[in-house]
């Protein structure tokens, strides 16, 4: 609400009267200033989904060191599984659940870790599990 200087206070008890008088223009003004706060409101709600999504668009992007991490965790669970199998194989146990647990790390997804070093290594420890693989039901 805007005071100004310039008004007295009898001006403002005057205009009270004459708005007791008519109450139902006073009451189809108060309306219309709800209706436009109401507009307003609906606007600013609009903006607010906007900045959730937006806040949920970031949240969602991805960190380049996250994937890397990833594709680490996957080579070392490779590479122990590798050690799993050769300590079946020298033990004398059977290596079923290994393989099985090799293979389905070959057929997971592999993502791009950015990092060309760390391909190259990926790359290698799946020939090699690939390999192991292939010897193995060969002689099945």
């Amino acid at each position: 609400m805007r005071v100004d200087k310039s008004r007295s206070a009898s001006s403002v008890s005057g205009s009270r009267k004459a708005s007791s008088v008519g109450d139902g223009a006073a009451f189809a003004d108060a309306l219309k200033g709800a209706a436009s706060t109401t507009s307003v409101a609906t606007t600013s709600s609009l903006s607010n989904v906007n900045s959730v999504a937006a806040l949920m668009a970031l949240q969602g992007a991805e960190d380049p060191t996250e994937r890397k991490k990833r594709a680490e965790r996957r080579g070392r669970q490779m590479l122990d599984g590798l050690d799993s199998l050769k300590l079946d194989l020298l033990e004398g146990r059977d290596p079923e659940n290994t393989l099985q647990r090799l293979k389905s790390y070959i057929k997971s997804t592999r993502e791009d870790s950015g990092a060309a070093e760390l391909e190259s290594l990926i790359d290698q420890i799946e020939l090699r599990v690939e390999v192991e693989l292939a010897k193995l039901e060969k002689n099945a």
